[in-house]
């Protein structure tokens, strides 16, 4: 059910081996509230008592890392998404508050913690045309989350982009634009694959983020993000 977006030909040129993988979901609300304490309390009694060192020396997290570096982010300051979360929430001795953002998206970032996959989700009624990444040509106007105001990016980053503007700094920050809310109803369900990951850890992780959104949701698999299926 998954699909594996557009990538331009200069991206793959210079980052060959970097995949995303989603898919489109209908939702729709069940009666009962999602309750994720369970999975949160299991993702803590993993990784407490950790260093910081040590969760970014895990082989994934570090995988994950180098990327982040080889497209000019300072992994120091933005560290990988999945790391971040752990090194902030988990290490510590006591699990004192979990990064509660929205039903939807703490399911799809219990299961990028579970898999140490960094997955997203955007709101797909806000994205417009097959999504596609890309790297910017300067000038594109985007709004990160919790911005007051759009900024217009530089050229050469690597972003997600749909027919008509600049979703997310990959790796980096999504926009405004298309975050998930109360009204959210659709979705865009993405997990990146980089060189020394397997797709098929990527998939699974995926289909964990669809297994914990059922708590919560029904769900109808929607159209294609694109016309390769995988």
């Amino acid at each position: 059910m998954f699909n594996r977006i557009e990538i331009t030909e200069q991206v793959k040129e210079r980052l060959g081996g970097i995949n995303v993988y989603g898919c489109r979901l209908q939702l729709s609300p069940k009666e009962a509230a999602a309750d994720y304490s369970d999975l949160w309390e299991q993702i803590h009694s993993r990784w407490r008592g950790k260093t910081k060192a040590e969760v970014a020396s895990t082989p994934l997290v570090a995988v994950y890392s180098q990327f982040y570096a080889s497209i000019g982010l300072d992994t120091k300051k933005t560290p990988p998404s999945v790391q971040n979360m752990l090194q902030r929430f988990f290490i510590k001795d006591e699990l004192e508050r979990v990064p509660l953002i929205h039903p939807i998206v703490d399911a799809v970032n219990i299961a990028a913690l579970q898999h140490l996959i960094p997955l997203g989700v955007f709101d797909a009624d806000c994205v417009n045309g097959p999504l596609r990444l890309t790297y910017t040509k300067g000038g594109e106007p985007f709004q990160g989350l919790g911005a007051a105001e759009p900024e217009l990016l530089p050229e050469g980053l690597l972003v997600l982009a749909d027919d008509e503007k600049t979703l997310s700094r990959f790796c980096y920050r999504d926009s405004e634009v298309q975050k998930v809310t109360d009204k959210t109803r659709n979705i865009c369900l993405l997990g990146c694959q980089v060189p020394g990951v397997d797709q098929e850890i990527v998939e699974q992780s995926l289909r964990t983020a669809i297994e914990l959104l059922e708590r919560k949701y029904r769900w109808e698999a929607a159209e294609e993000l694109s016309s390769e299926r995988v």
